[in-house]
C-alpha cells in the first residue's frame, strides 16, 4: 500500500516539478524525485536522475550515474546499467497482449520478458524498447527506433524495426 502511494506521488509531483536542467529549482527537483524513487525501488544507484514525468517501479534497477528521461514510460523487469543516458519520451514494454486463437480474442497479457540495458548506452528520443531485449554495452539507439531484437555492444541501431547501422569501434 505504501509503495502504491509513493508511486502515485512520484508520478503526480514528479510531473509538476521542473526538469533537472532548469534553473533555479532543477537540482532540488532532481533530489526530491530521486528521494521518492529510492523509497519505491531499493535498486537505484548513486547519482540517478529520474526526470520530470518519469518514474520507477519496485523492481526497476538503475545503475550509478544513469537517468530515466523526461516523460519516459517504463515497465516491470527493466534493468538499466551505469552511465546510461536516454532522451525524452522513451517507451519500454516488457509485456504484450495475449491472443487466444480458439476464441479469437485478446485475453490479458503475456508474462514479463525483462529488458536489460547494459552500461554506457545512449537511447535517443522516443525510442521504443520491446520485451526480452538486451542492449549491449556502449550501444547507441537512434531517436524513434523500435528495438525488437538484441543490440550488440558498441553498435548504432536505428529504424523501425531497429537494425544495426554500424559498429562504433571502426
Amino acid at each position: 500500500m505504501k509503495t502504491k502511494i509513493l508511486l502515485k506521488l512520484l508520478r503526480m509531483l514528479g510531473g509538476l516539478l521542473p526538469p533537472s536542467y532548469s534553473r533555479p529549482f532543477g537540482a532540488a527537483a532532481k533530489r526530491l524525485r530521486y528521494s521518492l524513487a529510492r523509497r519505491i525501488s531499493p535498486h537505484l544507484g548513486r547519482n540517478v536522475n529520474i526526470e520530470k514525468g518519469a518514474y520507477v517501479l519496485p523492481d526497476t534497477v538503475v545503475g550509478d550515474d544513469s537517468g530515466i528521461g523526461v516523460s519516459c514510460e517504463i515497465c516491470p523487469g527493466l534493468s538499466i546499467g551505469q552511465r546510461v543516458m536516454m532522451g525524452p519520451e522513451c517507451l519500454f514494454y516488457s509485456t504484450a497482449h495475449k491472443f487466444d486463437k480458439a476464441t479469437r480474442r485478446f485475453e490479458g497479457y503475456t508474462d514479463v520478458a525483462p529488458i536489460r540495458i547494459e552500461d554506457d548506452v545512449w537511447i535517443g528520443r522516443r525510442a521504443i524498447i520491446m520485451g526480452g531485449v538486451t542492449i549491449g554495452r556502449g550501444a547507441v539507439i537512434g531517436a524513434g527506433a523500435v528495438v525488437t531484437k538484441d543490440v550488440p555492444p558498441y553498435t548504432l541501431a536505428a529504424g523501425n524495426p531497429a537494425v544495426v547501422k554500424k559498429s562504433l569501434l571502426d
